[in-house]
């Protein structure tokens, strides 16, 4: 199951990431195989424009607000040092079997001052009503701006410095945009079809999308689509949109991001009403994509872009789709 922009039950996803510029911080002695965090590197802001301050220290006892944070921590080999996650962080398992800190209500603010974390990580706003009162009981809690595709690479540089995991996360990173860069070599100069990219249809007739500005609409570029909803930014890029919107740019694939507990099948839009003047309805290409790596921006999103890219121009792509894309974890 995922947060959302829009409602906890979608995804701890969409809000996340950073600006492309990365924090500065003041020399100290580390713990861990990466470099020290050096003056030279421009300082870069929180989901609220502030500069972000590095720890003195490697932090041992990390908190996690988000299923995105989550994964990235996790990706850079940090699990012996977070002590608490998100009610809806699922993945790695290791990370999963944590304390949760949050459920469907909210956040548990004594919960996590308790725990006497020495970094917390949120993303995108989405612990705002929470961050202050954390400040302002003397938690160290970093809320990640919000991020496209590219910045995505950036946000895992960036909590590479924050815990002292550079060297790894710059590792990371470089694999992911090789990966990247394969699969956008394999689909150049191909034609781009219509896609609709769905966040969410939890109020029938009124889906969310993946608008303009998302990392989901940087996506369907790399895979060589033109996504639908491009010129829409609304909601930071995630608009809710009409089913009359829909109909009129007629989508010839639409991709669905969504848990299939909340509508994201494709037999649950082949039942919507109207829909079927679509073209992507008549030639039957209508996709479900696992919601966590489409609706996380973090290390697996290269993933998702393998899942919609293979949907997409599957003549490109020997073999069936990888598992991971039709899973739900």
């Amino acid at each position: 199951m995922s947060t959302c922009v829009i409602s906890h039950r979608l995804l701890p996803l969409m809000l996340v990431a950073l600006c492309a510029l990365l924090a500065a911080c003041s020399g100290s002695t580390q713990t861990g195989s990466s470099a020290t965090p050096t003056a030279t590197q421009a300082p870069a802001n929180d989901y609220y424009g502030k500069p972000i301050n590095m720890p003195k220290a490697a932090p041992q006892r990390i908190i996690s607000l988000t299923a995105s944070t989550s994964e990235i921590l996790g990706a850079l080999g940090l699990q012996s040092r977070v002590i608490g996650v998100d009610a809806f962080t699922n993945y790695p398992t290791d990370l999963a079997k944590l304390p949760k800190v949050s459920s469907t209500q909210g956040y548990n603010v004594e919960q996590i001052i308790a725990l006497k974390p020495d970094l917390v990580l949120s993303s995108g706003g989405l612990t705002k009503q929470y961050d202050s009162k954390l400040k302002d009981s003397g938690v160290n809690i970093v809320d990640l701006s919000l991020t496209n595709f590219s910045q995505t690479f950036d946000q895992i540089q960036l909590v590479g410095r924050l815990t002292y995991s550079e060297a790894k996360a710059n590792d990371l990173v470089a694999q992911l945009k090789k990966e990247r860069d394969d699969i956008e070599q394999k689909v150049a100069g191909t034609p781009a079809p219509r896609v609709l990219l769905e966040v969410d249809d939890s109020t029938p007739g009124k889906p969310y999308v993946f608008g303009g500005g998302s990392f989901g609409d940087e996506l369907l570029q790399d895979a060589s689509a033109t996504n639908i909803f491009h010129s829409n930014t609304a909601n930071e890029g995630y608009p809710q949109v009409t089913d009359e919107a829909v109909l009129s740019a007629n989508p010839q694939i639409v991709i669905l991001t969504e848990d299939p507990a909340y509508g994201g099948t494709p037999d649950s839009v082949y039942k919507r009403a109207n829909w079927s003047t679509i073209q992507a309805f008549k030639d039957r290409k209508v996709y479900r994509v696992n919601a966590d790596i489409m609706q996380r921006p973090g290390p697996r999103l290269v993933q998702g872009l393998q899942c919609v890219a293979q949907i997409i121009h599957p003549d490109k792509f020997p073999g069936a789709l990888p598992d991971y894309c039709t899973g739900t974890v």
